[in-house]
């Protein structure tokens, strides 16, 4: 598969999900199934036929479709390692990145966090010569990351992310209201494994989606929430120096 046909189904896809138009939806829209609509989708295999129908769906052409992918290929999807040090090296300069990818104004950063208006503009503008975001006329700020940015694999800030992770997120009781945990651990197959990890980007989707449709609600009706899910083949080590 050629990374414009990717390009081009990630592209639809984000469409979809800001009409929030959903599997189900579309499925009926095309006369298939649900199941058949998450293959289709899955599998980057879409003839030209259903995907004319489906941008008319979208109340767009074809044509409308390819540019906005081409537009998204020029977006950052990660920084470099030595970009990553450099956000390392000042926390606070981390925290605005932070709050730029959660689409936070510069005036609910000011108000809610310990920066004065210059310190601000400042960790902005690094943040623009990089170009992560684009700051504007009047201190408003866009995004120039694509919507699938993520930290390097193996960089600093996941380092970083991955300590508090283990130090602070799991040192709760998950027992209240706005609290969730899940653990179950088995044999699987590959197979079945593989299945699983699809499901798991499901959900990511679904919670980016949730971000996306709760960007207009005021600051002070949500809350900073992290969501963490993992998959690895694992046993707990006193089981495991038990195995023959």
């Amino acid at each position: 598969m050629s990374q414009q046909t990717s390009q081009l189904m990630e592209t639809l896809k984000q469409h979809l999900r800001s009409q929030s138009i959903t599997y189900k939806g579309l499925a009926e829209h095309l006369s298939m199934s649900e199941a058949n609509v998450k293959r289709m989708f899955s599998q980057n295999k879409l003839s030209l036929e259903r995907l004319e129908t489906i941008c008319n769906l979208l109340h767009m052409d074809i044509l409308h479709l390819a540019q906005s992918a081409q537009n998204q290929q020029h977006k950052i999807s990660e920084l470099t390692l030595a970009q990553e040090k450099e956000l390392i090296k000042d926390y606070r300069l981390l925290l605005v990145a932070q709050l730029c990818l959660s689409d936070w104004t510069f005036e609910e950063m000011l108000d809610k966090y310990q920066f004065t208006e210059h310190q601000l503009i400042q960790y902005l503008a690094k943040l623009d010569r990089v170009d992560f975001i684009e700051l504007l006329p009047s201190n408003r700020i866009r995004k120039r990351v694509s919507p699938h940015f993520k930290w390097q694999t193996d960089g600093p800030v996941r380092q970083f992310f991955a300590e508090h992770i283990q130090s602070e997120f799991f040192n709760s009781r998950f027992d209240q209201p706005t609290e969730k945990i899940l653990f179950i651990s088995g044999m699987l197959s590959n197979k079945s494994n593989k299945k699983i990890q699809g499901l798991i980007e499901e959900l990511g989707t679904a919670y980016r989606q949730q971000l996306r449709t709760d960007k207009n609600v005021k600051l002070e009706s949500k809350k900073g929430t992290s969501l963490v899910v993992g998959l690895r083949n694992w046993e707990l080590s006193v089981f495991n120096d038990l195995r023959r």
